[in-house]
């Protein structure tokens, strides 16, 4: 058998493997839509505590979970099953940065 043909069909095993990967799950990220809510305001995101999925901070906010990387905000068209039980055990907590009287 010819390595090079062998090699060939590994690589284009692996990548088939991984466009299903890709598009399989039960939440794919969604850049946000020109209609949709808008992503939390700064403030909220400085207050509140957010939980970690997928390796990157996620935001419940206006009925969403919003995150965001160096393209931007993005949202989950369905709730991730992991970040609905999450939000099942009550709100984030929030920080208050005020003075104390």
């Amino acid at each position: 058998m010819n390595p090079k043909v062998s090699l060939s069909r590994m690589f284009a095993a692996l990548g088939s493997f991984g466009l299903c990967v890709a598009l399989s799950g039960d939440a794919a990220a969604q850049p946000l839509p020109p209609d949709a809510p808008a992503p939390p305001p700064p403030t909220y995101v400085a207050t509140v505590e957010p939980v970690y999925y997928e390796g990157h901070a996620a935001y419940w906010f206006a009925n969403h979970w919003y995150w965001r990387d160096p393209h931007g905000w993005h949202w989950y068209a369905s709730e991730p099953g992991f970040l609905r039980d999450r939000r099942s055990h009550g709100p984030p907590p929030r920080h208050h940065y005020e003075r104390r009287r």
